[in-house]
């Protein structure tokens, strides 16, 4: 019996497609990609920074904070399917399971449990108020 936790519905989630910047001259960008358009709520200086951050995410590099802030930054932007994804690549990666990244990979996995209970929640709730036709 859990007191104060929520129930969480057995909803199938697809995992969504982790946007990827293009190279540029001046390093990695979404200018000229469909992904601008999704992530353009952020301020111009977050975008940058996730611009980069999607880019290692994309070349596996190995440091958990890549990871955490990239899913933070496209949170922020209403991204929570890439942002679900962006988790579940950093659990899948090798040195997830390295003694020294043990904290960073629990709080990834504390992040992807909420993640996946807001997506479930609005799959939920979209299937719950469908009209009747």
């Amino acid at each position: 019996m859990s007191l104060f936790r929520r129930r969480v519905l057995d909803v199938v989630i697809e995992p969504a497609p982790i946007p990827v910047p293009r190279f540029s001259i001046d390093g990695w960008t979404f200018a000229g990609t469909p992904d601008l358009a999704r992530l353009s709520g952020l301020p111009a200086s977050d975008l940058r920074e996730l611009e980069t951050l999607l880019h290692g995410v994309a070349v596996e590099v190995d440091t958990p904070y890549t990871y955490e802030r990239a899913a933070v930054l496209l949170e922020h932007a209403g991204q929570h399917g890439p942002a679900l994804s962006v988790c579940e690549a950093w659990l899948a990666h090798p040195a997830s399971r390295w003694p020294e990244y043990a904290q960073h990979t629990r709080g990834l996995d504390k992040h992807r449990f909420r993640l996946r209970a807001r997506l479930t929640a609005s799959v939920a709730g979209h299937t719950a108020v469908a009209p009747a036709s």
